[in-house]
């Protein structure tokens, strides 16, 4: 007698072998079963809508520490046996000075953490590049996440589905990746961003890290990009950011990186950010840069979700 993986079971046995590929039938046998879309994680968080925590300091391993902590420790959010996403901003074939992507020394601390929880760890994004494997290994994040105990997986371009966006703004319907969409899967989401700036949203914060987790012509998501923000956030069911502002791109862009147009003082930068409330996180690391980039975020992506009901503006920042 055939005995059916769970899904569960399947991408916990898959996650053993770091970058490979998920064993595709048994995977689109059970993707047809259940298309109900992820929902939050129930915890414990010492974390409420408009609120964040902040924890800064030279070491971004202590400020991860220090800032879950005072969220009351991620076995608040990571059960044991639990199957944990963590999608940080790991897009550019670029080094980690130029602060292109979220500081690997960040993401192996949170991958650290969920792994002593228990849980099982997957750490993926959509790149910007034809071959995945160079912006995981130039940016440091794969390395850290294995010497962490966590599993690196690269996006397969098939395994996008359409999905409808009640209520959106713009985008009526998009194609998402299945590590954030089906229930049963994954049951913790983690957005991991880096704080940066770009040329069309202003910034590139929690919310548009998103923009990593869906397929699609990523061009098309830049005409309009603050009410697609918006949209795209409707859909994804992010259980905690931990923004990473460890390096601040506060100048220029990926495409043209300067050491020189990125802050790594404690004036600006050498922080992390926590919360359960996208807005709050997004509206709270705006004000980490100057006005020019500041005001364009927040007067487009950020106020159209808090407009969405999203999350809170203006949040209570806590001190770790």
């Amino acid at each position: 007698m055939r005995h059916e993986m769970s899904r569960r079971s399947f991408l916990v046995g898959t996650a053993a072998v770091a970058g490979s590929a998920f064993g595709l039938g048994l995977w689109r046998r059970s993707r047809r079963e259940n298309r109900a879309l992820k929902g939050f994680k129930r915890h414990e968080l010492a974390l409420g809508e408009g609120q964040v925590i902040v924890a800064r300091g030279a070491d971004p391993r202590e400020n991860v520490r220090r800032a879950l902590a005072a969220a009351g420790g991620v076995e608040k959010l990571v059960s044991p046996g639990d199957v944990v996403v963590i999608k940080p901003n790991m897009a550019w074939d670029l080094p980690p000075e130029v602060g292109a992507n979220a500081n690997p020394a960040t993401v192996g601390a949170v991958v650290e953490l969920c792994r002593a929880a228990g849980g099982r760890v997957i750490v993926f994004d959509r790149t910007m590049s034809r071959d995945p494997s160079g912006p995981y290994r130039t940016s440091g994040i794969a390395d850290a996440v294995q010497r962490a105990g966590g599993t690196v997986h690269y996006v397969d371009e098939t395994r996008f589905h359409a999905v409808d966006i009640p209520d959106a703004f713009l985008l009526k319907t998009w194609p998402f990746y299945e590590l954030v969409l089906f229930a049963g899967q994954v049951d913790v989401l983690i957005n991991l961003p880096a704080a940066k700036t770009h040329s069309t949203s202003g910034l590139t914060l929690g919310m548009k890290n998103v923009f990593g987790m869906v397929g699609g012509e990523r061009g098309e998501l830049h005409q309009g990009i603050h009410q697609k923000i918006a949209d795209l956030n409707r859909v994804v069911k992010v259980d905690l950011t931990i923004l990473d502002a460890t390096r601040v791109m506060f100048r220029g862009g990926p495409n043209s990186p300067r050491r020189s147009d990125v802050w790594d003082s404690t004036e600006h930068a050498q922080r992390i950010v926590v919360g359960t409330d996208r807005v709050a996180v997004d509206d709270y690391a705006a004000s980490l840069f100057e006005k020019r980039e500041r005001d364009k975020a927040v007067e487009g992506f950020i106020t159209e979700a808090a407009k969405a009901g999203l999350g809170k503006r203006n949040p209570k920042v806590i001190e770790a």
